[in-house]
């Protein structure tokens, strides 16, 4: 059988429609699992007005439930006397059976009392209505209306059902509104229309000027848009997270250009770009060169031009290019410097104080930075890039919250032509990156130093005042500024240590009073945090998770080294030697991982091989630290398996649990001091087989 079931209504938030496509699809296959009806496949399909589910293959009948649930052993459910005990009768209770139709079951450990349940299977179509009914109202939304006399909770007021079974129509009613074969074409371009089988529907949707499937909607979209909105030389800005939500808003796509006054063009071209995208949903036109020409694309829903809607959208457009001018104009009226003293009036967060304590907090970071890594020919530049990189927070442009996109571009733009230098008009606009994953990061050092400070402050801090991440909440993004940390330290192979960057920020938090929780604790707790991310990044980047956390649970405190050591380790892990060492390794370790570290006496040894492997560990003991000291980790890894045949042999003719309680602790202390060899550069019991 093919079931189809539309829930037809108003229109829905473009940013309800996939959520709400995948919640029905995932609590439809939960529902005929539970009732043991199965399918080949669900596909969903999703406009404004409708969300559509097609079940594919549906068994016409559940599977007969055939199960024996075991309760008490036979002993126990009956007395000497042959009577039902308590038990016997509790179990049937429990079963909902009667005493007399219990069944003894023989098993391998005794005879069982046991309760047989045989339901046949009822035929699916006589279930389909309850299951339908209950998908619309158990339908979860971020927010959720009622209209009218209805008592129904709905993102937007539904309109009507279609469930068709095969040719049949399935049944059921919601608060007066009856499922039936009706349907509704495009609000303007099409009618309510009536189908008899599930084909038909499909022929008469689109005949009614609706494009249900929403990846052919975009595709669409695109493909008008390349074919009819372009001259020579022009390309239109075409951004996924943009062309999602207008293919969320439509039925049926109509792109048509538009234009507006060039002389808004005095505006930067990023602030003409997202009034366009952000406030109108449109999509900009660029010559080759990227740069904006003053024109535009609309999509309307419908399947025909017109030029009154493109006048109508100019003339909107127009007025919102006329603010974004008005507040740039006037912020160029002052120096951006002068934004700084009223950083102190803005809160970051109510127990860290303003953005302007959040700033000086910054800068002590940003000192310890510059001074670490030698940047002391860039203080300068660095420091007046920390002190104005939320200046642009309290212009006219991001203030009036119209714009905030647009952070730190705009204060890049203002500090030119406020006479600032270059390096720190690219720092302001850097430090924000990156904003998300895969985003640019930062290239010059104003925009690196900047960018940890600020982020480290703010991970700190919250951490230091007990805001920290609980499942999806994180309200401050701190999941998202410890990954721009660890980001940006590797893509800049910074030589630093998070624990002393943590150090450095809990100075200063403790410095301006504001630290709340205990210092070590709220230490331990955001470096476990780094650590956590790192793992994230490293195995994002392929690298075998087991190696990443052989690595980070040796040492996660300098990144970099932490990522030469896991490229090292990769590559040296499929090496033959390597996997033949391995479980020697293990066994070392798991042989003396409860024995506390002693001091090795020649005197008890008994067989040449113990001395043999005392002069190897002494000698590897040495390779170890110099190779570790020069960052050489190939070759530490070399002279560990340099020690595979002695190792080998020292199992072979030695019993470490010798009866001798001493010999048997000198022995364990050797294989002691061995194992912690085995761990300086990374856990190397954690390492699996390949």
């Amino acid at each position: 059988m093919r079931l189809l079931f539309e829930i037809g209504m108003e229109e829905l938030p473009a940013r309800f429609l996939n959520q709400a496509l995948k919640d029905l699809k995932n609590n439809l296959e939960a529902k005929l699992k539970d009732g043991r009806i199965s399918f080949k496949d669900i596909k969903t399909y999703g406009t404004p007005r409708r969300l559509v589910l097609d079940v594919h293959e549906l068994e016409e009948q559940q599977e007969d439930l055939n199960i024996v649930n075991m309760g008490p052993a036979k002993n126990v459910a009956y007395g000497s006397n042959g009577e039902i005990s308590r038990a016997g009768l509790g179990f049937a209770k429990s079963q909902g059976i009667e005493a007399e139709d219990l069944e003894i079951v023989s098993t391998p450990k005794g005879e069982y009392i046991a309760a047989r349940k045989f339901m046949k299977g009822k035929e699916t179509k006589e279930l389909l209505p309850e299951i339908l009914k209950s998908l619309v109202l158990e339908l979860n939304f971020q927010k959720s209306m009622t209209w009218s006399d209805k008592k129904l909770r709905f993102a937007r007021p539904v309109q009507w059902f279609l469930a068709l079974c095969d040719n049949e129509v399935v049944k059921f009613e919601i608060e007066g509104m009856e499922s039936g074969n009706k349907s509704r074409g495009h609000r303007f371009f099409g009618k309510e229309f009536e189908v008899n089988t599930i084909d038909e529907y499909f022929e008469r949707i689109r005949e009614n000027n609706v494009i249900i499937d929403i990846e052919e909607r975009k595709a669409l979209i695109k493909k008008l848009i390349n074919e009819n909105c372009t001259n020579s030389g022009e390309q239109v800005l075409v951004e996924d997270e943009l062309l999602d939500e207008v293919t969320n808003l439509i039925e049926y796509p109509c792109p048509i250009v538009g234009s507006f006054n060039s002389d808004f063009l005095e505006v930067p071209q990023e602030v003409l770009i997202i009034s366009m995208e952000v406030h109108q949903r449109y999509f900009p036109i660029l010559d080759s060169n990227g740069k904006l020409l003053p024109k535009f694309v609309v999509v309307r829903n419908g399947v025909e031009t017109s030029e009154q809607v493109r006048k109508g959208n100019e003339k909107v457009l127009s007025a919102r290019l006329a603010d974004a001018r008005f507040f740039y104009q006037e912020d160029l009226k002052s120096p951006l410097a002068d934004n700084i003293e009223k950083l102190k009036t803005v809160v970051f967060q109510k127990d860290l104080g303003t953005i302007y304590s959040k700033i000086e907090r910054a800068t002590e970071i940003a000192k310890y930075l510059i001074d670490t890594l030698g940047y002391n020919d860039r203080k300068d530049s660095i420091l007046r890039t920390v002190l104005l990189a939320k200046a642009d927070l309290v212009s006219n442009m991001i203030g009036e919250k119209e714009f905030t996109k647009l952070q730190g571009f705009m204060g890049a733009d203002y500090a030119l032509k406020s006479g600032e230098g270059e390096k720190v008009s690219l720092g302001i606009k850097e430090h924000y990156y990156p904003r998300f994953q895969g985003d640019n990061l930062p290239t010059e050092l104003e925009g690196i130093v900047a960018g940890i400070s600020d982020r480290l402050d703010t991970l700190v801090g919250c951490f230091g005042v007990g805001v920290i991440p609980s499942g999806s909440k994180d309200p401050f993004a701190l999941r998202r500024a410890a990954l721009g940390i660890v980001n940006v330290i590797l893509n800049s192979g910074l030589d630093i240590s998070l624990k002393a960057l943590t150090e450095k920020a809990l100075d200063a938090l403790q410095g301006c009073g504001v630290l709340k929780r205990d210092r070590e604790t709220v230490l331990a707790e955001v470096l476990e945090f780094f650590k956590q991310r790192e793992m994230n990044i490293f195995t994002e980047m392929k690298y075998s998770k087991d190696i990443v956390t052989a690595v980070l649970n040796t040492n996660s405190d300098n990144a970099v080294e932490a990522l030469e050591k896991i490229k090292t380790l990769e590559t040296f892990a499929k090496e033959e030697a390597f996997e033949t060492l391995l479980p020697v390794l293990k066994r070392v370790g798991n042989i003396s991982k409860d024995h506390e570290k002693g001091i090795i006496n020649q005197d008890l040894f008994k067989e040449p091989v113990e001395t043999e492997l005392y002069n190897f560990s002494l000698e590897l003991n040495s390779k170890v630290i110099d190779a570790l000291n020069n960052k050489d980790y190939n070759r530490y890894l070399q002279a560990i398996v340099s020690g595979k045949d002695i190792i080998n042999r020292y199992f072979n003719e030695v019993m470490v649990m010798d009866k001798d309680e001493n010999v048997k602790n000198n022995r364990l202390s050797q294989l002691k001091f061995l194992a912690d060899l085995f761990i300086k550069m990374a856990d190397l019991n954690q390492i699996e087989e390949r």
